[in-house]
């Protein structure tokens, strides 16, 4: 294979002490390559995000519990509480293991796209046996393999990135990859609330989107045959071996473990957004009819600048050649703005939060990618060590409500945001800390 070109080449790679990542290496068909934005590459993460997260996150967020409920209203407490428990596991492990599978697959469209095709084909049946069945066993299964399945796809077509995009457009498909992302997770959960009492046609819906996007999304990619790529080297010790495709990669290097932490510790304050309505009910002293105003009033701004500041921030990032001040100030300005419903504990003062928090909230969906991808170790196990990264922002977000209903029973909810604070403040800490990221 030809020598990468220059302008392919991440120039950071050249400062002192700096090693060299998956990251900096030229993919076989990366695009770009001639200078020129890769927008197929950009578009295919952009439509793919959109439709894995969409199916997700309509039943994970709205469809599931109501079928619980539906099913077993009395100790639906309890088996949601379960259900995330186990389908946060399932995360973890899928995630990693469907990834080493992805970067060993050599097929004439690529070691990505067979593994999301295969993935549309079982995840329609598994949805579609969601959709239609009423026992629990049934449904908590289904679901559970059916997670077993998003993971795997998310694992394959976040490769992407790493695979075709040159280091100076990461932060503008990264952006292109967070649009897509909010878009699914916020559209998803407004328009699945429409069928809570009509949820098999939910979850047809969900499905139909998931299909076409996913789909459209290997489509726009068109991934070349990879048959003649070396596969990566196998080791020898038959249990170990088949156990190391569930484990972190052995040198990974001081940048890919504060990536990890940092994804942990900025899912972990998730509790402030689950205890939401009951902040407004129980500490601010609201009814339920205006807790559930304020939170509308709350979320459309919230969400506008979320996705606007995410469309935006790459690019800029791109064009300064600078991801760490950036990162490190938006995770900042989540931080700081928890202490205003702390000393002010109004809705309008967590409003106000809310919507500021939004902001930096959008630039990290936009840039997060880009760093992940720049960390990466081996140019050979990708999606894999990616997997392993995204699975650390799965375990945060399950230790999230753990950590913020030991707070709130022994502090009360004021303390949530303290919390809050305190986290972001040492997630922004670890970016500062990257040494290979400019």
């Amino acid at each position: 294979m030809p020598r990468a070109k220059e302008s392919f080449v991440d120039r950071r790679s050249a400062t002192a002490g700096r090693v060299r990542t998956s990251g900096d290496a030229e993919a076989p068909n990366a695009p770009g390559r001639d200078g020129r934005f890769p927008w197929r590459s950009g578009l295919s993460l952009m439509v793919g995000g959109a439709g894995w997260m969409w199916a997700f996150t309509s039943l994970h967020a709205v469809l599931l519990p109501a079928k619980i409920q539906l099913i077993d209203p009395v100790n639906k407490i309890s088996i949601v509480a379960m259900v995330s428990t186990v389908t946060m596991l399932i995360s973890l492990l899928a995630g990693m293991g469907g990834g080493m599978l992805s970067d060993r697959t050599r097929t004439r469209i690529g070691s990505r796209s067979p593994w999301l095709i295969g993935g549309v084909m079982l995840g329609t049946a598994l949805l579609a046996a969601f959709a239609f069945c009423d026992s629990l066993p049934v449904v908590l299964a289904v679901w559970w393999a059916y997670g077993a399945v998003y993971n795997v796809m998310l694992s394959a077509g976040c490769a992407w990135q790493p695979d075709q995009v040159a280091p100076r457009w990461r932060g503008t498909v990264s952006s292109m990859y967070g649009v897509g992302r909010q878009f699914g997770l916020q559209g998803a959960q407004i328009v699945a609330a429409m069928f809570v009492t009509n949820i098999s046609l939910g979850v047809v819906v969900a499905l139909c989107v998931f299909d076409v996007l996913s789909l459209a999304a290997v489509a726009i990619n068109g991934e070349r045959s990879n048959r003649d790529a070396p596969r990566p080297a196998r080791t020898n010790g038959g249990l170990r071996s088949r156990l190391a495709m569930f484990l972190p990669p052995a040198h990974a290097g001081r940048d890919y473990w504060l990536a990890a932490v940092l994804l942990f510790l900025w899912m972990l304050p998730g509790g402030i957004g689950l205890y939401r309505l009951y902040t407004l009910t129980d500490y601010m002293g609201q009814s339920d009819q205006a807790a559930g105003w304020w939170i509308g009033v709350m979320s459309v701004p919230g969400l506008v600048l979320a996705i606007g500041f995410c469309a935006v921030s790459g690019p800029i990032a791109d064009r300064f050649s600078s991801v760490r001040i950036p990162l490190a100030l938006a995770i900042f300005s989540v931080g700081l703005p928890c202490w205003l419903p702390f000393f002010v504990p109004t809705p309008m003062a967590y409003a106000v939060y809310f919507v500021l928090s939004s902001f930096g909230g959008g630039i990290f969906t936009a840039l997060d990618q880009s760093i992940m991808v720049d960390v990466l170790p081996n140019p050979t196990t990708r999606a894999h060590d990616l997997a392993f990264l995204n699975a650390c922002g799965a375990l945060g977000n399950l230790c999230a409500p753990l950590l913020a209903g030991a707070l709130v029973k022994a502090f009360g909810y004021a303390s949530l945001f303290p919390m809050g604070f305190a986290v972001l403040t040492a997630a922004a800490a670890c970016v500062l800390c990257f040494r290979g990221i400019r």
